[in-house]
């Protein structure tokens, strides 16, 4: 890849929340490891480094890449944690003097804003990624003073729902609408996988009798993933489905009390596990530790899971929510109406009952995914787009 200037490597940084579990921090990363060639990347993650192997494996990924990882605060966001690491930010560009900041979702962003009233330099150009296609939920009045202090980015969007997200939180607050001709939809890639040949059959061999169906439910325990809606799930495709389930509900969150009380009724149709996030989900997923994964988000981004797991010939049960829709096929037969608790249960014991089917039916949409979610195709337009932006203007 070329970014135009031999003599003159690219300096950015990226900013994200943590390194923690997140589908943003993983996008963040697979670029960088994309792009470490072309672009001379420092990470600065605003709430630290996480004590879990989520945080070793990211940080050991950049480590191995030879990319520094910057830390914002340990102050919570509502007791000035977003004025000090907004504070850090701006030293750390004035030392570096990055040409782009590239900021990943609502808490970079803020994070951003607050460096702006430390001196950061104008100069330093700003791309934001849109992760989600609900902006700012509970921080809509600060969301529209950090918009104020973006104005004039660049915006890539991980879906057409997260531009439209950001354009209608835009119009929401009073605030311009970033131009079209500086917004782009650019989605997630996803590098692991090996495309199936035509004659490819399912990926993995029939589970032997007797063995319980292995559901996955993988992300952070609170509402937007619809961790709440499980209990509802799980009773209802109970009663359609004889076979042995096991539940794996992997992840953090506020919800984890609660998944655990629930998790430990004896009376439970399925036997439930609460556990850590799962360290390299996509490679557990290639190998066949779950038969089937279960997204009852109610909105997302794009959602890097039903991505990973497609491809890994895994069948998803989901719902039909702007973001995460965008990765199905129109006519995809396991799609369900949010907090539909009843229709997603049905459509959970359906893909329990005939498993085949479905893992089939997933196999054969692979090369058609490895087209459209291509890791390296995510890299090129990311690299285009840093170009564009440092740019010069066009003279009118």
């Amino acid at each position: 890849m070329d970014v135009g200037d031999s003599t003159h490597k690219l300096k950015v940084i990226q900013v994200i929340t943590h390194l923690d579990l997140g589908g943003a921090e993983e996008v963040a990363i697979s670029l960088a490891e994309a792009l470490y060639q072309d672009v001379d990347f420092v990470f600065f993650a605003v709430l630290g480094i996480a004590d879990n192997q989520i945080g070793r494996d990211f940080l050991q990924r950049l480590t191995r890449l030879g990319i520094p990882v910057y830390s914002g605060t340990t102050i919570g966001m509502k007791y000035g944690g977003a004025l000090h690491a907004g504070w850090q930010l701006s030293r750390l560009a004035r030392r570096l003097r990055p040409d782009l900041i590239h900021v990943h979702t609502e808490i970079p962003e803020m994070t951003y804003a607050c460096a702006t009233l430390f001196g950061l330099s104008a100069k330093v150009r700003l791309i934001r990624t849109i992760h989600n296609s609900s902006l700012w939920p509970a921080w809509a009045r600060i969301g529209r003073w950090a918009e104020g202090r973006m104005a004039g980015a660049k915006a890539a969007a991980v879906s057409q729902a997260g531009l439209d997200g950001l354009w209608r939180f835009q119009t929401e607050q009073g605030r311009p609408l970033s131009p079209a001709d500086d917004t782009e939809v650019i989605y997630n890639g996803v590098a692991r996988g090996v495309p199936p040949s035509e004659d490819s059959g399912p990926g993995r061999a029939t589970r032997p009798l007797g063995q319980p169906v292995q559901v996955l439910f993988a992300g952070r325990f609170e509402v937007q993933k619809g961790v709440d809606l499980l209990p509802e799930i799980v009773e209802y495709a109970g009663r359609d489905t004889t076979q042995a389930v096991y539940l794996h509900v992997a992840g953090s969150g506020s919800k984890a009390r609660e998944l655990q009380q629930w998790a430990s009724r004896p009376d439970l149709k399925w036997e439930v596990g609460i556990h850590e996030p799962v360290p390299a989900l996509a490679r557990r997923l290639q190998d066949g530790h779950f038969d089937i994964v279960l997204m009852p988000s109610r909105f997302e981004g794009l959602a890097l899971v039903a991505i990973e797991a497609l491809l890994a010939g895994v069948p998803v049960v989901a719902t039909r929510v702007p973001g995460l829709a965008e990765v199905f096929t129109p006519d995809y037969p396991l799609l369900a109406p949010s907090e539909d608790s009843r229709a997603i249960g049905r459509l959970l014991a359906q893909a329990i009952n005939r498993l085949p089917d479905y893992q089939d039916l997933t196999w054969r949409s692979i090369p058609l995914l490895h087209e459209r979610f291509s890791h390296r195709s995510m890299a090129e337009k990311y690299l285009e787009l840093y170009s564009r932006t440092l740019a010069p203007a066009a003279s009118p």
